[in-house]
Order: C-alpha cells, then structure tokens, then sequence
C-alpha cells in the first residue's frame, strides 16, 4: 500500500450555470452550446465569477479539519494540486497565507503542478513518500476558472469549479492505495488548450482515445489487473462519448465506468476522480473489497491511474 485516503471532502462554487448560460460567457453560438450538452453530456457547470480561490478551498479543509481534531499536531503536509502554474500573484498568495494561519505552525504547504488534470493522481505517490507512519497530508485540489480560455477547452468540455481535501496518512484501512501510474506523451507538451494552439490540439484529440486506452491497459498490466477485477473506474469528467469509445477499446462495460457526475458537475480540473470516489461512496455503491481505478488526462499530455481498495468504509 502507498497510502490510505482516510477521507474526502468536496465543495462546489456556490452559483450553477446552465450550459447555455455559460456559452453566452463564452462567446458560443447557440448550436454550439447545444451540442455540449446534447452531444457531450454537460448539463450543470458550478461557477462562481466573484468567489475566489480561497473561498472555494476553504469550505473543504474546514470541514476536514472539523471532523479529524485528532490530526492537528500530525498534520505534515497541505499540497495543493492545480492545473494552471501561476494561480495567483506572489505576493498575494491567500491560500498560502490561510494555510499558515489555520493549520500547525510545523505544516509545510507546497504546490505540485505540470501534470495539469492529472496532477492529483500523480500526486498521490509523490506525496505518501513524504509521511511518516504518524503523519498526515492533505491533498488539496481546487481550482478558479477564471478566464475564457482555461475555462472552455473547444469541442471537448467546458470547466466547473470545485475543491476537493483529500486526507492521507501512510496507515489505516479506509481507501487504500495500492499502486500509482502516470505515462507522457511529450510530443504534445506544446498543446496548452488555448485557441491560439489549435494544431497541436488537434493532433491530440485524434489520439487521445488511443493514448487513454492504451495508458489503462498498461496500468492494469503493472498493476497484475483486467477489466473483470475492477468495480468501477472512475474518470476524470471531460464528456460521455469519449469515454464511452474508450470502454469498448478496453473491455470495460459501461455501467462499470462511472459518469453520472458529468451533467451535474462538468469537468472540475483536477477534482473529478475524487468527487467520483466521493458520490459512489456517499450513495453506498461501495462495498469491502471493491477494487477501484481512479484515472485522469491533462494537457500536455499526461495520464495517471490509481488502483483504490476500498477497506473499512463507513457511510
């Protein structure tokens, strides 16, 4: 086991936008807008253009912090998990400063970026190697959309806006960790999904059923797994049709491929295999035993998967 996840906490900004809402903000044609939501499955995008950073973590950490007292002096680590490098001016950095001021003087808070939407899986291995047997982490991923162009990556999926805290510790036996993989395809390092870079983007798009199929092969390979041994797999949330293609190149049926959080939420960065984890285990769809492939792509390209047990799970 790398580490267990000992529990989650999810908030989502405050405001809801339709999809038709949100193409008006940005810039979509009204046939446009349809087809996000006829074609890709969108329906609900939580947004908030007034809410800051902090606002939309803060609720998460409080109401993880609230229900472990027992973690405050074997807190170790806070690291924020983000899409986008630069996420706030450096010298009005808020949720480093709230950090400092809320949790244990001796908490380091750090940032782990450059995976883009995958950064939390990849993350997970990273950070469990930090602990001690009596440490804590908080794997903290929250991130603003707060510009037309990190918000809407065209033909794909448009952006909602959540926070997950996610609690580690190297013991216990609530969702553990048993294995962590990510592949690159550096060849499209170059493809920020801005409108200005649309070549490379192209050329992902046409690979990206290959490359994610492929990636959840060879994760399964390394983690001595098939399709048949996983409950569910549980993805980061861009849209249904491509992960519909994808369940037939990997032998997975639909129903084991979780995507009922894709119309109510959208695609929340770095979020979506955690808020996944989160509303199977809160809708009781989880049982001892289960075993879990939590599986995210960011820009860039990087593909990251983890092989969750569930244990010891309380509703």
């Amino acid at each position: 086991m790398l580490c267990n996840i000992q529990d989650i906490a999810v908030h989502f900004a405050s405001c809801t936008q339709s999809v038709a809402e949100a193409a008006v903000s940005l810039g979509l044609l009204p046939i446009e807008a349809k087809m996000y939501e006829r074609f890709y499955g969108l329906k609900h995008l939580p947004y908030d253009a007034e809410g800051s950073l902090l606002d939309l973590a803060q609720p998460a950490i409080e109401r993880l912090l609230y229900s472990h007292p027992e973690i405050d002096t074997h807190l170790a680590y806070v690291v924020h998990c983000h899409t986008i490098p630069a996420i706030a001016p450096f010298d009005h950095a808020t949720l480093a400063q709230y950090i400092q001021t809320r949790c244990h003087p001796d908490v380091e808070f750090c940032s782990y970026t450059m995976s883009h939407c995958s950064t939390a899986l990849s993350a997970l291995q990273f950070t469990a190697s930090l602990l001690n047997d009596d440490e804590y982490a908080i794997l903290l991923i929250a991130e603003k959309a707060f510009h037309r162009w990190i918000r809407l990556v065209p033909d794909t999926t448009i952006m909602g806006e959540a926070a997950c805290a996610v609690l580690l510790s190297k013991t216990g036996q609530h969702f553990q960790v048993l294995d962590n993989r990510s592949q690159r395809a550096g060849q499209f390092a170059l493809n920020n999904g801005f409108v200005t870079n649309t070549s490379n983007q192209k050329a992902f798009q046409e690979i990206y059923p290959t490359f994610l199929s492929q990636h959840v092969e060879w994760s399964l390979h390394h983690m001595q797994r098939i399709a048949q041994d996983i409950q569910y797999l549980l993805p980061h949330n861009v849209n249904k049709p491509s992960w519909q293609q994808v369940a037939k190149r990997i032998n997975f049926s639909t129903d084991q491929i979780y995507l009922n959080n894709i119309e109510k939420y959208g695609h929340c960065f770095g979020c979506d295999p955690f808020i996944n984890l989160y509303s199977l285990w809160k809708e009781g769809k989880l049982s001892s035993g289960d075993e879990l492939l939590l599986v995210s792509v960011g820009l860039g390209a990087t593909a990251s998967s983890a092989l969750i047990l569930c244990g010891d799970i309380m509703n």
